[in-house]
Formats: C-alpha cells, structure tokens, sequence
C-alpha cells in the first residue's frame, strides 16, 4: 500500500498532505486523559467519491487520532453519525441517503511498546462528529465516540531481524518532519504486525479538530 501512496506521489495524482503547525491541531480526551497532536490531512484521488482524513500526530510514542469523511457531494457543516468501517454498514447509509452521503468514521492508535513493537488501537463503532466550518481551505469541528478496541504486535520475524524496528524508525522520522499520513494507508496500517481482537473499549471525549491550509476563513453555521 505504501508504494501506491507513492505512486500517487510521482504523478501528482491530487495526495495532498501538508506540515504541522501550531495552529492545525486534533485534540481530546481519550479515556478521560488529555491528549493533543499536531494535525495533518490528506486527500485522495478516488473516482465517484471524495476522501479527506485529518490526523492529530504524535512521536515517541507514536499516538494519533484519525477523523475521515467520505463523500459524494461536499462536505458541509452539520452533524454526522460515525460508523464502522464496514462496506455493508457503508452500502446501507448510501442508499438511504439516495446517493448524497457523508461518511464519518474515527479511529486511534498508540504505540504501547518502544518504536512500534506493538499497538493499542481503536476501531471507528459509534458516536457523532460535528462539522461548525469548512471551507475549501479549512475545516474545523469537534467529536465524541466510542472505539472498539484492538491489539497488534509486531511479528517474531520482523523483530528478531531488526527490520520492522528499522522501518518503525523511518516512519517516525517522516511523521516528525509533518509527512506520517504519507507512509500510512489508513490509521490501523501498522507493517509486520498480528492484529489480536479484544473485548475492550476506547472512548473519546471533547474531541476537537481545527486546520487551515490557506485561502479564505471558514464561514461558520449560524
């Protein structure tokens, strides 16, 4: 997967994702703790629909929180209920939105052991995100939800040979330099790992997302 993101690079295909700055932050309680990481975004070139991940990232230990839209349409200010990443759940929500449809789902992950020997992640189950601006240069809102939480630990191989320590170090190198949701397919796309299923939950609460990429002020919802 990685090398069709850079594919999608070396064309010029539309990936964008831009550096982290003070002001571009996702923030929230996860588990009743206070969490903030510097945001990044992504957009991709699918056909039919549109695609928009924003990212709050953090290293050492690698922590992130992920809010992706799908869409057909635009994005517009309102609020949305997030769902599984499921392609039944997904088809469903489609067809009763006669086609005009946005997709919310939010996922976390962190880093439970030193440079990505294993992960604590939360899949996308329930809850809502608000959108309260969004321009073509700007989004901001704010998110409440409930993960369904899932465990990977880096296979046997990858760690005895010291090669998924290696990459663990470059990917973190690139996350630093404001490039992390380049070298990543999606939130969960942790390499040389085993994912373990789980019977806990992840909740975040007081979620928060603010990013301006240029351009024109977001017009807010009255």
């Amino acid at each position: 997967m990685k090398k069709i993101f850079a594919l999608f690079l070396a064309l010029g295909l539309g990936l964008t994702a831009f550096g982290q700055t003070a002001e571009n932050t996702v923030s929230a309680k996860i588990n009743g703790k206070e969490w903030q990481g510097k945001a990044q975004r992504l957009n991709l070139p699918f056909t039919g629909v549109k695609y928009l991940a924003i990212a709050g990232m953090n290293v050492s230990p690698d922590v992130q929180t992920w809010i992706r839209f799908v869409y057909v349409d635009q994005l517009k200010p309102g609020t949305y209920p997030i769902i599984a990443e499921n392609d039944r759940e997904m088809e469903r929500k489609y067809k009763e939105s006669n086609g005009s449809v946005i997709w919310a789902l939010v996922d976390y992950t962190e880093e439970t052991k030193g440079l990505g020997h294993a992960f604590r992640d939360g899949e996308s189950w329930k809850g809502t995100v608000t959108i309260t601006s969004v321009t073509d240069h700007s989004i901001e809102g704010t998110f409440e939800a409930t993960l369904k939480e899932v465990n990977y630990k880096k296979r046997g191989l990858a760690t005895v040979s010291g090669f998924g320590l290696r990459q663990n170090i470059e990917d973190k190198v690139v996350t630093a330099a404001g490039g992390g949701m380049l070298t990543k397919s999606g939130p969960h796309d942790h390499d040389n790992t085993k994912r373990m299923e789980t019977d806990g939950e992840i909740t975040i609460t007081d979620g928060k997302f603010k990013l301006n990429w240029g351009g024109n002020t977001a017009q807010k919802t009255k």
